[in-house]
C-alpha cells in the first residue's frame, strides 16, 4: 500500500510537471515586440484616437461631441448671466 500510494504522489507530480511545461510552451508561442515599439504603438493609437474630455483633441463636429456642446451651453449661459436675469422698467 505504501507503494501505491509514492506511485500516486509521483504521477500526481508529473501531470503537474507536464501542466507546467505546457503553460511554458504557451507562453512561448506568444507574440513577442520590443517595449520601444509597444511605446510606438500607444503613441500613435493616442495622437488618431480623439480623447472627447481633452478640447484641443477634439476632432468630432460640436452637435456630435457631447461635451463640446455643454461647453459652449456653459459659455452662452455665463455671458447671459453677466448681462443679469432681469429687465425692470
Amino acid at each position: 500500500m505504501n507503494d501505491q500510494a509514492e506511485k500516486q504522489i509521483q504521477l500526481i507530480k508529473l501531470k503537474r510537471i507536464q501542466e507546467l511545461n505546457n503553460r511554458l510552451k504557451e507562453t512561448l508561442k506568444r507574440e513577442r515586440i520590443p517595449a520601444s515599439k509597444a511605446c510606438a504603438l500607444i503613441i500613435a493609437y493616442v495622437e488618431e484616437t480623439p480623447d472627447y474630455l481633452i478640447p484641443y483633441n477634439w476632432k468630432l463636429p460640436i452637435d456630435q461631441n457631447k461635451f463640446a456642446k455643454y461647453k459652449s451651453f456653459k459659455q452662452t449661459r455665463q455671458a447671459q448671466q453677466s448681462i443679469g436675469c432681469c429687465i425692470i422698467m
